[in-house]
């Protein structure tokens, strides 16, 4: 199921469908959990309703344990999964009867709830239950869905909230001011249910301010019908033209131009968020026309620095994005940022043990430039960026209500340093782990096949996030990848391919110069010229474009970068009928070991991977084997291992030697020359 392109606040129409619905009816044991998931993963499929993970949905059930007894159970979703792509799998059953006992408690602390929560599991090995399961678990409905509508928050994070709240939803939903999200949000609604008697059966929903909405029903059917509703009755509430969008800055043109930025700015901003982070981080940017205009107003980029929509999302955006005049203020503006971070912790920390979080940002608003995202990863930079892309489009809606006010930085506090998370924190800092690539960005040459394509699968297993560039399609597809395709001997696709490299991922920190071009049995007296210019123009000239292009970029990677240049066995024992391949490759050595003296005061490693006879690459036809093999008296296995060890050197060994090469294991390591070979007794 694919995510609606659907501008934020557009009306969310129902995606329900009764053949759909049937087929998940019937793919369950149970057929009202087949439907809870169809309907989980309608509300999932609308950012307009959920965003990266946030919502949640149950159903009340019973299941037969070992004796035969049928057990009320809840089954409700588990925390982090993500409502458009849930399965039976996603969701954890955990004892009925014993989650409502747990409300009859006059405290339970963050963690006590978390304990207690994976207690009741049924099943041990099923996911964390979300934090609002004693909500779920208490609400007499069968089906209850939550979700962060951007249309109610629009209005709840307005200036008059409350009142236009009471308006619009008070009639058949309970109004419940901010409270914290977890136990005692659920205790604040079971009190005022219990304290409302009889007049509670008229509700059919729960609107919580500074949070969103929860709807209920008998069937997953009318439990989603009534959060479109809902959702439905704010929207057209809001402004009928909403805040009209800015006018774009007069200096957002094209690169060059005074406040405008660049690639390299941006590259150059990644470089300091990251370091201010104490590790590398991914950036995504939007530079559309739509969201530049959005920011290109002063006044309304200090609106948006007000906080973010729900306090949930302060756990990927930071309670507040970084702004910036334009490209030269990137450094400082970085360091005020950390300097107000700091302030921010100390004065809600209160000498409380809490672990600090990172000081960097999370969002940067870029006037001429557009908004970015970052993380640790290309999902969480996505995540972020999404995140604050809809934040814009809410804060204009709620300027047309008044103004808008979203929770105030002490409660905002409250949730991005709560007692699980700070559990995580710890978890994680106890451990250790080898280095690899998460935070990085990598480009790979010639990266569709073979070797090459290799490379790329191992950046990415090692944590990478990957640009591919290649005349022939990738077929991959993750927000940790990029595809361009194009001729790498054309310098346009090129400067395109770091171009979109910087705008997805945020900047350089690894390059596999991976072009290659083999001339096939052809001996000196017979080569003929363009096959000799042919060798030498993809070999040699396009590497050197390549890696002429990049150095500024690779220049900018936060914690070093690292150039990995595939060379060949030949370059020290070649062999006949290689004339153009085995001098072309020399050439390129000689431009690495050079590269490799240039770069190293910039941070930049050059190494060199000399592989003998990859046979698993296009290079290799069955007839080019069999005429190798034939030249040396040998069958085509045996030519395929005739190296001192006696192996097969596949695309794989060197593809993974080249992600290791990208890590930490040889930042100090620079010039070197490894042979991928199985041993040669020619170069040994």
């Amino acid at each position: 199921m694919s995510r609606s392109a659907a501008p934020p606040l557009a009306r969310v129409r129902s995606r329900w469908r009764d053949a759909e619905a049937a087929g998940w009816a019937r793919s369950a044991t149970d057929p009202d959990f087949g439907e809870r998931i169809y309907t989980s993963r309608l509300l999932g499929a609308e950012p307009a309703l959920v965003l990266c993970g946030g919502g949640n949905t149950s159903v009340k059930s019973t299941v037969r344990d070992l004796f035969g007894e049928r057990r009320p159970v809840l089954w409700i979703k588990g925390s982090g999964a993500d409502l458009a792509q849930v399965s039976a799998a996603s969701f954890t059953a955990i004892d009925l009867g014993g989650a409502r006992r747990l409300l009859e408690l006059s405290a339970l602390s963050d963690i006590e709830l978390l304990r207690e929560l994976r207690l009741l599991r049924l099943d041990p090995d099923a996911p964390t239950p979300s934090c609002e399961a004693l909500l779920h678990a208490f609400l007499p409905a069968r089906f209850i869905d939550h979700s962060h509508a951007d249309s109610a928050l629009a209005v709840l994070d307005s200036r008059h909230g409350s009142r236009l709240a009471e308006e619009i939803w008070g009639e058949d939903h309970l109004i419940v001011p901010y409270v914290k999200p977890g136990f005692d949000l659920a205790r604040r609604v079971r009190d005022l249910w219990l304290a409302a008697g009889d007049a509670a059966a008229r509700w059919t929903g729960i609107v919580l301010e500074g949070h969103g909405i929860f709807t209920f029903g008998a069937t997953a059917r009318e439990s989603y019908a009534r959060m479109l509703a809902s959702v439905e009755r704010a929207r057209r509430r809001l402004p009928t033209t909403g805040r009209a969008p800015a006018r774009p800055a007069a200096n957002a043109g094209p690169a060059g131009r005074e406040g405008s930025w660049t690639s390299l700015d941006v590259a150059a901003l990644r470089c300091e968020v990251s370091m201010l982070a104490g590790r590398p981080l991914v950036s995504r940017l939007d530079a559309s026309p739509a969201t530049r205009a959005a920011i290109a107003d002063a006044r309304f980029r200090r609106i948006v620095a007000r906080g973010p929509l729900t306090p949930d999302h302060a756990l990927r955006t930071k309670p507040w994005p970084l702004c910036l005049t334009g490209p030269r203020d990137s450094a400082p503006a970085v360091a005020r940022y950390g300097h107000e971070y700091a302030a921010y912790f100390e004065r809600h920390a209160a000498g409380r043990p809490l672990e600090r979080l990172d000081l960097a940002p999370r969002v940067a608003l870029l006037p001429g430039g557009g908004l970015v995202g970052f993380g640790d990863s290309a999902r969480a930079a996505a995540a972020a960026l999404l995140i604050s892309q809809h934040t814009l489009a809410v804060a204009q809606a709620a300027q047309g209500l008044g103004g808008y006010r979203p929770l105030p930085d002490a409660q905002l506090f409250e949730v991005e340093y709560w007692e699980l998370e700070q559990a995580k924190l710890r978890m994680a800092g106890d451990r250790s782990h080898p280095p690899g690539l998460g935070g990085r960005v990598a480009l790979v040459s010639g990266a569709a096949r073979g070797i090459g394509r290799a490379c790329l699968e191992a950046l990415r297993r090692r944590g990478a996030a990957v640009t591919g560039l290649d005349r022939q399609a990738l077929e991959l597809e993750g927000t940790d990848v990029l595809e361009v395709r194009g001729d790498a001997t054309d310098e346009a696709t090129v400067q395109r391919a770091l171009d979109r490299t910087v705008e997805r991922f945020g900047g350089l920190d690894a390059l596999v110069l991976n072009l290659g071009f083999f001339a096939a049995g052809e001996e000196i007296q017979s080569l003929p010229d363009e096959l000799w210019r042919r060798a030498f123009e993809v070999n040699v000239e396009a590497n050197f474009r390549l890696l002429r292009a990049a150095a500024p970029f690779l220049a900018l990677a936060p914690f070093g970068a690292s150039v990995i240049v595939i060379g060949s066995r030949n370059v020290h024992a070649p062999g006949p009928g290689a004339a153009a391949y085995s001098a072309s490759k020399a050439a390129l050595v000689q431009l690495a070991r050079v590269a490799a003296l240039e770069l190293a005061p910039r941070g930049v490693r050059v190494n060199i991977l000399h592989p003998d006879a990859v046979f698993d690459t296009d290079l290799w036809t069955p007839q080019m084997l069999e005429n190798r093999a034939a030249r040396y008296g040998l069958t085509v296995d045996q030519y395929k291992r005739r190296n001192l060890l006696g192996c097969e050197i596949t695309a794989r060994d060197v593809g993974e030697l080249a992600a290791l090469l990208a890590t930490d294991y040889f930042a100090k390591t620079t010039g070197a020359q490894i042979p991928v070979d199985g041993g040669s007794d020619r170069v040994i």
